[in-house]
């Protein structure tokens, strides 16, 4: 979607990954993996990134994601006078550089070596202030950008559709559905997306007799998971961290009542009790959600998204960035 939104304004990027991605809309799409870390492939790597860079001679370089790809592309777009712009995504600045040093030390070079930061959350601006002291002006407060969603006639319906990975929490999200469920007979849970926890989670609803209430719809295409968006009242998500969530602004721009972990992120976007719910110990929080008011919400709601998160406005201004630095 970002990649698409570029092609509108004009703007055919060149693609570097990992692994081969097959985007559409792409000019030429390069491969160069730095996963196997023995010193040999490492400087064959090395070696190979800085040929491509060479040879596509970027105005800019947009970096997506504070990892070890990023520490080399940085490094290379030093030594040949390219300016960097880099979006922090969540865990690879508030999380990783917590827990491992090699990850730190990474983390801190490349976004000391970068023109231009972007984050969708002042909580991540803060963890990256705190690694590297300097020029805060750097720092810049910018979403990706979402499509926004367009309301029908609301359902009894909660929508999840968040990974199934321990990170996201889905097994307690059926769980606060179970205890709802019991005095509120006509909702039902639709689960979207998949992951390495499916399985289970489709073992725990039928275990919790909930096989009838809770809905695996598996993952969804673009229209699907705007249409549920759409007709559900509420949705939820608690992840154990996160930035700012693109399903949370979708959901918000939809007309949702969102239920959200308790987390920094969560308060820059949700009044707790008038635009969604926080999570808190010992409530439940769909419970609470439905005490809402779902016109006043969604009207707080929709605003704040075409103000601060619309596509046309995000990606106008990473344009306007990327003219700063050339």
């Amino acid at each position: 979607s970002f990649i698409s939104a570029l092609n509108r304004e004009g703007i055919v990027p060149d693609l570097l990954a990992e692994e081969q991605c097959e985007f559409d809309h792409v000019g030429n799409e390069y491969v160069v993996s730095f996963r196997d870390v023995t010193p040999f492939k490492i400087l064959r790597s090395v070696r190979r990134l800085k040929s491509v860079i060479k040879q596509c001679m970027p105005d800019v370089v947009h970096v997506h994601q504070i990892n070890r790809l990023a520490y080399f592309v940085v490094k290379a777009c030093k030594e040949l006078n390219i300016p960097v712009i880099a979006t922090a995504w969540g865990s690879d600045v508030l999380v990783i550089p917590q827990s491992n040093k090699l990850y730190r030390f990474l983390v801190r070079k490349t976004l000391y070596r970068t023109q231009i930061v972007t984050a969708d959350s002042n909580e991540m601006i803060q963890a990256m202030r705190g690694l590297v002291d300097g020029n805060e002006s750097k720092y810049r407060l910018l979403q990706y950008g979402i499509d926004l969603v367009d309301s029908i006639e609301k359902e009894n319906i909660i929508y999840s559709n968040r990974l199934h990975k321990e990170l996201y929490r889905i097994d307690k999200i059926i769980g606060y559905a179970k205890e709802f469920f019991k005095t509120h007979t006509d909702w039902k849970l639709v689960v979207g997306a998949t992951g390495p926890e499916t399985d289970e989670l489709k073992k725990l609803a039928e275990h919790l007799e909930m096989k009838d209430k809770v809905i695996f719809v598996g993952w969804l295409g673009k229209e699907e998971n705007h249409n549920w968006y759409a007709k559900s009242k509420i949705y939820i998500s608690i992840p154990k961290h996160d930035g700012t969530a693109v399903s949370l602004l979708e959901a918000m721009s939809a007309g949702c009542i969102p239920v959200v972990s308790d987390l920094t992120v969560s308060r820059e976007w949700i009044e707790d009790g008038l635009n969604g719910i926080i999570e808190k110990e010992g409530i439940n929080p769909l419970e609470e959600a439905i005490s809402v008011n779902q016109k006043n919400c969604a009207e707080i709601n929709r605003k704040k998204v075409e103000e601060k998160a619309s596509r046309t406005v995000c990606t106008q201004t990473f344009i306007k960035y990327y003219k700063e630095l050339v």
